[in-house]
């Protein structure tokens, strides 16, 4: 693996061993759920061999990256190491405990270098490959998703084919009897990550093939795709995650400085965002009177003065329920969603104590941290999170000002909210479109700063 000296170049390795994480991770809920369902738990770790085997093989070429943000984490992690013993004697867990606290580590740390890789190594040819694969990918979530937000909550295509109830994937309620489809993913939080990270694709296709006054069948069936899935996602979440990646669009293009590139994006902004409010309620009546419902119902039960948007930023500020933590925390991995598919795993007693909103520090990003790692190794964690954060935003603005480079600005507008606020080590499917999206970035800036792509 050689250094990348001008963005482009033939497929490599590590692109190929990304991709193949990445439908490691979109094929997820398929094998879990109607392929070898008694075997679910193991296969949740099977991008994990995938990812190490690219570790190895970067080691072994001398292509580690170096960087202070992941040689802070790697110092956290290292921590952690001597944390979870000592967490394990002091709160009298038994040994099967211990695979709590490893897949705690795996969940915070494992993945981490992942991003640096892309990072260094993806090219420009390998940000549109990764592209059009989740446009790709949208095409065939489609008439899955469709199918099931058509079936009752229990039928095979929503829970599985698995025979004991505790293989089974009960998804969350929407309303008016439909539960939020989860498509090829275990839970519908992974259909939610998948929307935003399509919504990108789709964002950014159209502004670059506007440019090149070229358009791809592909990309128009991933928009309708996009919208399909939207409109019967009954998820609150997953709307404002994509509108958060169109609003991250717009405000890239006028930061571009050109005004084709800004008024390309205003159009296709509006555009998008016009037509699909005119023809969801035609198109998808069921899909929109259910959405309604769930909205009105949930902001009528909220308890955040704001409603959504209160809740979208809880994640924020959470962590100060939480400041009487122990100083080592209570065990790494006990805060993560793993813990709920495990019937033997016993909560420490404040998790049935109300501390916020929502389950037991799982609802705050940040807040968990504490919960699984102390006080002061659980800051460090936030602090890395929220140093990731800025640092990104900063070079996405300059790719955006200074190069007229608007697809990293695009690409954060979907990562930059996860690495921030997202249930990054709570939830399998966020940490991994987390890591994977940071990648992409980190390559998007470094490449810009090489070739522009803007004209």
């Amino acid at each position: 693996m050689n250094p990348v000296k001008d963005g482009h170049r033939a497929t490599g390795l590590t692109a190929r061993v990304a991709l193949a994480f990445y439908w490691a991770v979109f094929l997820d809920g398929v094998l879990r759920k109607w392929v070898l369902p008694e075997y679910q738990k193991l296969l949740f770790f099977l991008p994990l061999p995938v990812v190490a085997y690219l570790y190895y093989r970067v080691l072994r070429n001398g292509r580690w990256p170096r960087h202070a943000i992941l040689q802070f984490t790697i110092f956290l992690a290292v921590c952690a190491l001597f944390i979870a013993p000592l967490q394990m004697v002091l709160g009298g867990y038994s040994g099967k405990y211990a695979l709590i606290a490893a897949y705690g580590w795996l969940a915070y740390f494992f993945y981490v270098p992942l991003s640096f890789i892309l990072g260094t190594e993806l090219t420009r040819s390998d940000l549109s490959l990764f592209m059009r694969h989740t446009l790709w990918m949208g095409v065939l979530s489609a008439p899955l998703v469709l199918l099931q937000f058509f079936s009752a909550p229990g039928a095979v295509i929503n829970v599985g084919v698995a025979l004991q109830p505790s293989d089974q994937f009960r998804q969350l309620g929407s309303a008016l009897g439909h539960i939020r489809p989860a498509g090829t993913f275990s839970s519908s939080l992974g259909l939610w990550m998948f929307l935003g990270a399509l919504t990108v694709a789709v964002a950014y296709g159209w502004i670059d093939r506007w440019r090149k006054r070229k358009f791809s069948p592909l990309l128009m069936l991933g928009t309708g795709s996009l919208f399909t899935m939207l409109a019967v996602s009954g998820s609150r979440g997953a709307l404002l995650q994509c509108a958060l990646v169109l609003a991250g669009t717009l405000l890239a293009g006028f930061l571009s400085g050109h005004r084709r590139i800004a008024l390309r994006a205003s159009l296709i902004i509006f555009f998008v965002t016009g037509t699909s409010a005119i023809l969801w309620p035609i198109l998808f009546p069921s899909g929109f009177e259910t959405f309604m419902t769930r909205w009105n119902g949930a902001a009528a039960a909220s308890t955040f003065t704001f409603g959504v948007f209160g809740r979208a930023f809880y994640s924020l500020y959470g962590w100060i329920y939480y400041l009487n933590t122990p100083l080592l925390g209570y065990l790494l991995g006990i805060g993560t969603g793993a813990t709920a598919r495990l019937p033997w795993v016993q909560m420490p007693q404040a998790a049935y104590h109300w501390t916020g909103f929502g389950v037991w520090a799982r609802e705050s990003g940040l807040a968990v941290h504490l919960v699984d790692l102390g006080l002061l190794v659980g800051s460090g964690y936030i602090i890395f999170r929220i140093w990731f954060t800025i640092w990104l935003a900063r070079r996405c603005w300059i790719s955006a000002s200074r190069y007229s480079d608007i697809l990293p600005a695009v690409l954060f507008s979907f990562a930059g909210e996860l690495i921030l606020m997202g249930q990054v080590t709570v939830q399998g499917d966020v940490g991994h479109f987390t890591w994977i999206f940071l990648g992409l970035t980190l390559a998007a800036v470094r490449i810009g700063k090489i070739r522009p792509d803007a004209k």
